[in-house]
């Protein structure tokens, strides 16, 4: 089994499928959990904000939306719809997917070259941060109080990367 695309996204669907709703039973319950989480990913895979927004668009004018094929989703979220539900669902919830990845990549011989130092894998972290706000923040938000007394609410994320040494 290759690592394709379409294996990662199932590595996700697993992780969705283990998920507790954090929604009350309801018959007004209109988006999955699934098509939430998903909905999600898909924004930040496809690296474009709107990009939900425009399939929505293309649905309405052509009946179908490339969000269907890609991503598996049944209906699309809007963004407000997912930031209220995931928002109630804790991030170590998605955390099995990066093990099962990596495991694929382990095992397939794929870090192999990045080994060094007897073995181990070099990672190099770094931050970035993609939210701030002088009003809107949420439980997660760290927050940076200025000098004049302003304070700011802020959302980042850590990244990794893996070094590879290149011998001549």
């Amino acid at each position: 089994m290759t690592l394709s695309f379409a294996v990662l996204l199932g590595f996700l669907h697993r992780a969705i499928a283990q998920m507790n709703d954090p929604r009350q039973a309801s018959n007004a319950t209109r988006y999955s959990l699934k098509d939430t989480v998903l909905g999600a990913f898909s924004v930040f895979f496809m690296q474009c904000e709107s990009f939900l927004e425009h399939q929505r668009q293309m649905y309405s004018r052509c009946g179908k939306d490339n969000a269907q094929r890609l991503f598996d989703l049944t209906l699309i979220p809007t963004t407000p719809q997912i930031r209220n539900i995931l928002d109630a669902i804790a991030g170590q919830e998605l955390f099995e997917v990066f093990t099962w990845i990596y495991q694929g990549l382990h095992q397939r011989g794929y870090l192999k070259p990045y080994q060094c130092l007897g073995g181990y894998l070099l990672v190099t972290l770094d931050g970035t941060q993609y939210f701030s706000s002088q009003k809107i923040n949420c439980p997660h938000c760290s927050s940076r109080t200025h000098k004049n007394g302003q304070k700011v609410f802020l959302l980042g994320t850590r990244t990794h990367v893996e070094e590879h040494r290149h011998e001549d």
